[in-house]
C-alpha cells in the first residue's frame, strides 16, 4: 500500500488524526514534531543520497541540514556531493557497520533507507530517519510547501519501499504538521 503514505485528504482535514505508536515507532507526533524541527544534521548513507539525487534534493537539502558523509559512502556513491563534509570513520567491517559506528560516537542522527541499518539504531537507540521523514522534516520546518512536499513523496513512493506501518505513521505525522503550520 505505498500510497498510503500520502492521502489525497491529508493537507484538508480539520480534525486531529490520532498517530499511534507502532512497533519501532514509538515515539509520540509532539516529540517526533519536535525532533524534526531541531533536525539540523546527519550522517548519510549511500540509499539516502540515491533517493535525495532521484528526488532532486541534494542541493537544497545540503543548504538546510548539515549531511557528514565517510569515505565508503562518498566511494559508494562515486561523488561527494556539495556542501557535505567528509569526516573520519570509525572502525568496523561493512559500510553499514562504520556508518552506525561513526554515528553513534559522534552523536550525529542517521540517515538511511537500509531496513536492517535502522533496526540498528533504534536497538541502539540511536536518532535514525529516513528519506520519508527528510521530506517531513524540510516540510516542518516550512521548507517546503504542503504541495511540494505531498509530490516529492508521491514521486518517491514510485522507487521506495516502505512499510504499510511506516506510511501511516507519516501520513499521521505529516497531518500533525500541517494542524501545526496552522
Amino acid at each position: 500500500m505505498l500510497n498510503s503514505c500520502v492521502p489525497d485528504t491529508v493537507l484538508m482535514q480539520e480534525s486531529t488524526l490520532s498517530v499511534k505508536p507502532t512497533p519501532g515507532l514509538n515515539k509520540s507526533p509532539q516529540l517526533v514534531y519536535a525532533d524534526l524541527l531541531q533536525l539540523r544534521v546527519g550522517i548519510v548513507d549511500t540509499s539516502t543520497l540515491i533517493y535525495l539525487e532521484r528526488l532532486k534534493l541534494l542541493s537544497l537539502i545540503s543548504k538546510h541540514l548539515q549531511l557528514y558523509l565517510i569515505p565508503a559512502v562518498v566511494a559508494e556513491f562515486g561523488q561527494r556531493p556539495k556542501g557535505m563534509p567528509l569526516i573520519a570513520a570509525r572502525h568496523g567491517s561493512t559500510t553499514d557497520s562504520i556508518l552506525l559506528e561513526t554515528a553513534i560516537e559522534l552523536a550525529l542522527p542517521l540517515l538511511s533507507e537500509d531496513g536492517g541499518l535502522l533496526r540498528k539504531a533504534r536497538k541502539r537507540e540511536h536518532p535514525h530517519y529516513n528519506t520519508l521523514m527528510l521530506l517531513l522534516t524540510l516540510r516542518a520546518q516550512n521548507v517546503l510547501s504542503a504541495q511540494r512536499c505531498a509530490a516529492l513523496q508521491t514521486r518517491l513512493l514510485t522507487f521506495a519501499r516502505y512499510s504499510e506501518d511506516v506510511c501511516n505513521y507519516a501520513t499521521g505525522l505529516l497531518t500533525f504538521i500541517e494542524e501545526q503550520q496552522r
